[in-house]
């Protein structure tokens, strides 16, 4: 019958519908949270642990992110314990990005109950998110019950901090689990809630501990100290990586961000496993001189295989005899000439606080003939072409592979030679891959210009304009010192 077969058709063609809308919806739903300025600490404040991203809808970086976190936040929903991912529109929710200090996108952050607890530093891979925040999730404070558990903890080669509490309500135990749970990765933390623990270990109730590595432990400086400053997690984190530091601290790549600089660091091949001789014999002396000199500097022994980076930009050599010596500074690296010794490494050092020290710049070999209208500069001319000079200098610091240096070239031939005859400008260039720039420059990128004028070439100055001929050539003219004997332009 035609009205049942359309009736039929009609009732087939919305179950279709129905299905695809559910598919649709089912496609659509997302768990990632949406946050704004409105909801963020209410949604966030019943999250145990959250990974939030702070994106803009623009960002390249953000849409390659977009799949895997959203693969990452379905996987860690059904986590025990489920850890919660959520994204804010940084360019809407402008407020939160500030209060966040987001500078860039994606930031992500990981929070605790609705408290900022630490920078994400893991993979940005589904499988990276995943086992970087199961690894978050877990507790950061290993409960002590008994003496027998806490011996067993302090028998570690990692930095320890315990924690002897009457109860966990306590203003101190607060900071010191909001302290665990953003530095898990850096120290390892313990807590008891037994009076016969604290009694072992013949240390007070209601504080905090920490306690060198056996490896570190020395005749120069305690193996333990006891926190007594005021309850918040800032100060208890300025005391634990103070101690950590120490009179002369184990610098490794996960710990370099806790030392300040100046640095003096020896370099050497330092094992505390397989040659603890050999380790402790170069840090005792080391400790015996910084416990003597009286100085800003920090000391640490590092082992040089660990930095690739101090190898290439130092000259540090690896092998079983090679120990070198170096202070690093916010900008400025110096590097101990003589043959490690207790009184060479003395001399150095008091060397560095009278500022007569020569900074170490890596150099390239000096070119064998330097008469292009272009000047190289290396690290070992740079002084008697650039610094001594009476001459204002336009200097590239470029990167043989870079595509953008390539296209400058011609441009800098061009102006080099349009300069030839005004003998009070120099165009130069640096390759910045193979020499140091002197710290006075700021490179990042490439090609990066300055203009160092000839009556202050301490302070140069970055060139951010166009980089064509006419335009470089204006600017040049412009900031001149002074005008050329031969030839004005």
């Amino acid at each position: 019958h035609p009205l049942v077969d359309a009736t039929f058709c009609l009732t087939s063609a919305m179950k279709v519908a129905g299905l695809l809308l559910a598919l649709v919806a089912a496609a659509l739903a997302s768990d990632v949270l949406d946050l704004t300025t409105d909801n963020f600490d209410s949604i966030l404040a019943g999250e145990d642990i959250a990974l939030v991203e702070f994106y803009a809808p623009w960002c390249g970086h953000c849409k390659n992110l977009a799949p895997e976190y959203e693969k990452a936040a379905t996987e860690l929903k059904a986590n025990d314990p489920p850890v919660a991912l959520a994204k804010v529109d940084a360019t809407v929710e402008s407020s939160l990005g500030s209060k966040y200090g987001v500078s860039g996108y994606p930031t992500l952050k990981i929070f605790r109950k609705g408290v900022e607890s630490a920078p994400y530093e893991g993979p940005r891979t589904a499988a990276g998110i995943v086992k970087y925040m199961q690894k978050q999730a877990g507790p950061s404070v290993k409960v002590l019950a008994t003496a027998e558990e806490a011996d067993k903890f302090l028998q570690t080669t990692e930095h320890a901090v315990l924690g002897l509490f009457d109860s966990k309500d306590t203003p101190l135990a607060t900071a010191f689990q909001q302290l665990a749970d953003s530095n898990r990765d850096d120290f390892k933390f313990g807590a008891s809630y037994t009076a016969a623990v604290a009694a072992h270990l013949k240390q007070g109730s209601n504080t905090v501990v920490y306690y060198q590595p056996k490896k570190l432990e020395n005749k120069f400086e305690a193996a333990t100290a006891v926190y007594s400053g005021k309850p918040n997690s800032k100060s208890l984190k300025d005391f634990v990586v103070e101690k950590s530091v120490g009179l002369v601290g184990h610098l490794t790549p996960d710990s370099e961000k806790h030392f300040e600089k100046p640095l003096l660091v020896v370099f050497f091949d330092l094992d505390f496993v397989k040659n603890p001789s050999g380790a402790k014999y170069i840090r005792n002396r080391l400790l015996k001189l910084a416990q003597e000199v009286g100085t800003d500097l920090q000391f640490a022994v590092a082992n040089t295989a660990e930095f690739g980076q101090y190898q290439q930009s130092l000259g540090l050599k690896t092998g079983k005899e090679e120990v070198s010596v170096v202070i690093l500074g916010d900008k400025a690296k110096y590097k101990m000439a003589e043959k490690f010794s207790v009184d060479a490494v003395k001399k150095f050092v008091a060397a560095f606080a009278a500022g007569s020290l020569e900074e170490y710049i890596k150099s390239e070999p000096l070119p064998a003939s330097n008469d292009a209208p272009v000047k190289v500069v290396v690290g070992k001319n740079y002084k008697e072409l650039i610094a001594d000079s009476d001459k204002d200098v336009f200097i590239e610091f470029y990167a043989p592979w870079c595509g953008h240096c390539k296209s400058l070239a011609p441009k800098w031939d061009e102006l080099a030679e349009k300069l030839a005859k005004d003998d009070t400008v120099l165009i130069a260039k640096m390759d910045a891959t193979a020499n140091d720039p002197p710290s006075s420059f700021e490179v990042r990128g490439f090609p990066t210009l300055y203009f160092i004028p000839a009556n202050n070439k301490g302070s140069p100055k970055k060139y951010e304009g166009s980089r064509e001929v006419k335009d470089m050539l204006e600017f040049v003219k412009s900031n001149k010192s002074k005008k050329a004997k031969k030839t004005d332009l």
